[in-house]
């Protein structure tokens, strides 16, 4: 299978502007752009990936990260695409929590602020939704939002996720605080013939 699967697609930002935009898999080797992308977002990102703030606190420490996403990616348990524009890295998708029994996996995202809100992640959460069932032939993807997170709930009902339910106090956030969760899924169209 080839892991360093990419997507190339354009968007409308501002006016007539297009962007091109690149899906593919985080090397090692990208560990100063990994750390600058979670250093710039850190405020927001604390809130849903702590775990991933805490790893990336310093260069060193985000080295190590991907060498442990790296191994992670050659054991077929998780893959993390980098959100390319004009070879700037600008956000990241998971592919996580990845049941081969099943199969299923969660898919978890972050943009950079400044291209929030362009319909951007919408165009990466599809393509990667497409990977998932036609490539890694996966069942079902699922996502796990918290209940406040109002832009990421609409992502996954323009994307064709449905609510499955609320996982209450599921979560706790950098205050500390549980919070609920909200439980999307989507079942590989090819299968379930929708």
């Amino acid at each position: 299978m080839n892991l360093f699967w990419y997507s190339i697609f354009g968007l409308q930002l501002v006016g007539n502007n297009m962007i091109e935009t690149q899906l593919k898999i985080i090397e090692e080797k990208e560990f100063k752009d990994f750390f600058q992308l979670i250093d710039r977002n850190k405020k927001r990102l604390k809130r849903y990936f702590p775990l991933t703030v805490q790893k990336n606190e310093s260069i060193e420490s985000t080295i190590e990260y991907l060498k442990e996403i790296a191994e992670k990616t050659d054991n077929r348990e998780t893959y993390v695409f980098g959100i390319y524009t004009q070879e700037k890295l600008i956000g990241v998708i998971y592919i996580k929590e990845i049941d081969w029994r099943i199969p299923k996996c969660e898919l978890g995202y972050f943009i950079d602020k400044k291209f929030e809100g362009k319909g951007l992640m919408s165009k990466v959460i599809e393509e990667t939704t497409k990977y998932c069932f036609e490539r890694l032939k996966i069942e079902k993807i699922f996502l796990k939002i918290g209940s406040e997170n109002i832009g990421s709930k609409r992502l996954a009902i323009k994307n064709g996720f449905l609510l499955e339910g609320i996982l209450r106090n599921e979560f706790r956030i950098e205050t500390n605080e549980l919070i609920n969760v909200e439980y999307y899924g989507k079942l590989n169209p090819i299968t379930y013939n929708f």
